[in-house]
Parts: C-alpha cells; sequence; structure tokens
C-alpha cells in the first residue's frame, strides 16, 4: 500500500490517498462531490409530495 496524488476532478486541489482507495472519480470535500452533481446520498430535496 502506497500513498499516491490524485486530483479533485471539480476544482484540481491535490488529494493523497492510498493506491487501493483511488476512484475513477475523486472529489477533495463534500462541497466539491455536491457542486459537480455526483452526490449519490439520496437524501435530496427532490421528494414527490402528495
Amino acid at each position: 500500500m502506497e500513498l499516491v496524488k490524485v486530483y479533485c476532478d471539480n476544482c484540481g486541489s491535490e488529494i493523497i490517498v492510498y493506491d487501493t482507495h483511488v476512484k475513477k472519480q475523486m472529489y477533495c470535500t463534500i462541497q466539491c462531490l455536491e457542486s459537480a452533481g455526483g452526490s449519490s446520498s439520496g437524501g435530496n430535496s427532490q421528494t414527490a409530495s402528495v
């Protein structure tokens, strides 16, 4: 296991992670993830009301 440098897909900030944890798309913060539209949390406010 080695530490490697990757860059945030949204803002380009440097992120240092273990090589076993590198993903296709990486984000430095939750805010970058949400502003990129990549949030998969399901806790959004776009729910249907009856």
